[in-house]
């Protein structure tokens, strides 16, 4: 899963754009861009770019913001959210963590001093992988090339980390709405409700419960399941 997350990033390298609000949309036409993009100076940064990788023969050439880049595969491949999200939005689903800890599949984040506004992902090697702009579109480059402050936090998605010592697997949910519960038992209070074939990471059963992490209206939820209700990924 998470060895081919990175093979995705790195094919996108070179030959996509960057246009706002993109999630891998490959009929880009200046009409389309127009529609997403607000400014006419960054309009025509796109076109060129984008006419350019048309001239070295580039095909197919997709759209990305720094969010949809990420969002593209988390959602089409892993199918775990079905909804756009922000920079800042990803970074709460995440477990934030140090740069020193960092691991490839890790996302990192520009945060302004009031807001988190730009995300890319760490692949290892001390590099990352970002939709850096209109001019550049998906690049590959060293984490501190920006400046050593230009990424300023981190965040592990907890799904991408099951841990091989306890067997934790990806599963879907197998009933129409079942419960995520604080405990393992139906005495604990329901911290979320989840759906049919939504996607669950799944630690091994016990006594007929297993801990469990699930994206649930949009958020990433911890708690117990029972273990009738899931579907382990074969």
């Amino acid at each position: 899963m998470m060895q081919g997350f990175i093979e995705y990033l790195k094919a996108q390298v070179g030959r996509s754009v960057y246009v706002w609000g993109g999630q891998g949309e490959t009929d880009i036409t200046e009409k389309w861009v127009r529609s997403r993009e607000n400014r006419e100076a960054n309009i025509q940064r796109v076109m060129r770019f984008y006419e350019g990788l048309k001239a070295q023969g580039i095909s197919p050439i997709r759209a990305y913001d720094c969010s949809g880049l990420i969002l593209f595969y988390w959602k089409d491949e892993m199918r775990f959210f079905a909804a756009d999200m922000t920079a800042a939005g990803l970074f709460r689903q995440c477990l934030p963590i140090e740069k020193a800890a960092l691991c490839p599949g890790d996302l990192v984040f520009r945060h302004n001093g009031a807001s988190i506004h730009h995300v890319g992902v760490y692949i290892g090697g001390g590099e990352v992988i970002e939709a850096e702009g209109r001019d550049r579109g998906v690049v590959r480059r060293h984490i501190d090339a920006g400046g050593e402050g230009y990424w300023n936090r981190f965040g592990r998605p907890p799904f991408f980390y099951a841990k091989k010592a306890d067997d934790s697997c990806f599963a879907r949910v197998n009933g129409d709405s079942v419960n995520l519960r604080a405990g393992p038992g139906t005495q604990y209070p329901v911290v979320a409700v989840t759906h049919r074939l939504d996607a669950l990471l799944a630690r091994p059963e016990r006594e007929g419960w297993c801990e469990t992490a699930a994206i649930a209206n949009g958020k990433l939820q911890r708690g117990y399941m029972s273990a009738k209700y899931i579907k382990r990924n074969e």
